[in-house]
């Protein structure tokens, strides 16, 4: 009975609440990034975005064709398969919508099933390879922290749990815990996502922009940098 309340809590109040804290974290974050790009945009000393570079490069960001070369090609496609997993399951899946459309009356065109299961399995197996990355990768494990293993656990909870709801003939555990485990995990993401690493998946093109303004030197730079390098008169 407990596992059954606990369920219907994540179904109703819980859901709300994990939806209001994405939101309002959603809000503080683009209020932060449009207060520093404001910022960058007034101390550059050049105010001209290259706006068809910056499309570029964020789309590179989405589709990393230029990082597969080198030793890390399978971790680049890794991610890769994850971020296209992350996107489009949870966004097209027919059940999310169902609920979408319960609550809010709201209704898009959804995923087949069979291509929301492969889209979850590859998801699955793309976490895996990170997660193997980030324990026996040298550079990688110094550079990963509580929060980065937190996520791994937490999405890995996500897809896995969501495959054995949409299955429950082949699931080893009950509905119920299945079905609690995926609320919980998912409604954690939710509620961490404007405040952890995941808010790049909606700020990336902004920060990008930001970078750019930042690399532009302030009127007058390169003169101060010849006369301090002693190259008055000279092309530096």
């Amino acid at each position: 009975m407990k596992m059954e309340s606990a369920v219907a809590f994540l179904r109703g109040p819980g859901l709300v609440l994990a939806f209001a804290l994405l939101f309002l974290g959603i809000l503080r974050q683009a209020g932060l990034t449009a207060a520093e790009l404001v910022r960058a945009y007034r101390k550059a000393g050049d105010q001209r975005i290259p706006w068809s570079w910056l499309f570029r490069k964020s789309l590179g960001w989405i589709v990393p064709v230029n990082a597969l070369r080198g030793t890390r090609i399978p971790y680049t496609v890794a991610s890769a398969t994850f971020h296209v997993g992350m996107l489009a399951v949870p966004l097209f899946l027919a059940g999310h919508i169902a609920l979408v459309k319960k609550g809010w009356g709201l209704s898009w065109p959804a995923l087949p099933a069979l291509v929301a299961d492969a889209l979850t399995l590859l998801a699955l197996a793309a976490l895996i390879l990170l997660g193997l990355y980030r324990l026996l990768d040298r550079a990688t494990r110094s550079l990963s922290g509580f929060q980065d293993y937190l996520l791994l656990v937490l999405c890995l909870s996500a897809f896995a749990s969501g495959y054995l709801v949409a299955h429950p003939a082949s699931s080893p555990l009950p509905f119920t815990l299945a079905w609690f485990l995926h609320l919980l995990s998912a409604e954690l993401l939710l509620v961490l996502l404007p405040f952890t690493k995941l808010a790049h998946a909606l700020l990336f093109p902004f920060t990008r922009i930001t970078w750019e303004l930042g690399w532009h030197f302030v009127p007058g730079a390169g003169d101060r940098v010849r006369l301090a390098l002693g190259k008055e008169g000279e092309g530096v």
